[in-house]
């Protein structure tokens, strides 16, 4: 019978991975965003450039927990679609994020950031599938 635990060497692997992730979402959009001169954002805010940001935002989040509830209750069998999902919500608000700050915003060194912000996530996002997908 097969050890049903955590395997070995998994907690350096997750701290490797997370390690990653923090300097690819966290340091280097930092470091971009001091280096050109873009407006320095609060972490963990909603920063909406306009109204119609704010609205793109709110059916986004709506759409986003009516597909999750969905997916959990229909695909019962395959766990990873609320994840792939999640990944999806993800890369289209910071999507939304830099498009309005491209069209709308008065720094316009400001989408710079938030796509290579987008880059960056999704960088991670495929990173994260590919080691779930081969080495889990």
């Amino acid at each position: 019978m097969g050890y049903l635990g955590i395997p070995d060497g998994f907690w350096i692997e997750m701290m490797i991975i997370l390690s990653v992730v923090i300097l690819l979402v966290g340091v280097i959009p930092a470091i971009f965003r001091y280096r050109i001169g873009a407006s320095k954002n609060k972490w963990f805010s909603n920063q909406q450039i306009n109204t119609l940001h704010k609205k793109i935002d709110w059916i986004l989040c709506i759409v986003f927990v009516t597909s999750i509830i969905t997916s959990v209750l229909l695909f019962t069998s395959q766990l990873f679609i609320p994840y792939i999902l999640s990944g999806l919500f993800v890369l289209t608000r910071i999507g939304v994020q830099t498009y309005m700050e491209w069209k709308f915003s008065d720094n316009r060194k400001d989408f710079q950031v938030s796509l290579l912000s987008l880059t960056l996530t999704f960088v991670c996002l495929l990173g994260f599938y590919f080691w779930l997908e081969y080495f889990s």
